[in-house]
């Protein structure tokens, strides 16, 4: 009975370790684009306010 409790433990925490880990590549790609816009927008800004 034991093993079998474990084994599902074991099946919830590597579902749970999954979804994790695709928020964390979602939060890391929306951080990158993030910053991209953010770079985008400076360019702008330095060209508008040079001309």
């Amino acid at each position: 009975m034991k093993m079998v409790i474990t084994a599902a433990n074991e099946e919830d925490s590597s579902s749970d370790q999954d979804k994790e880990s695709k928020e964390e590549t979602i939060l890391a790609m929306l951080g990158i684009i993030g910053t991209i816009l953010n770079l985008i927008v400076i360019i702008f800004v330095y060209i508008y306010t040079t001309l």
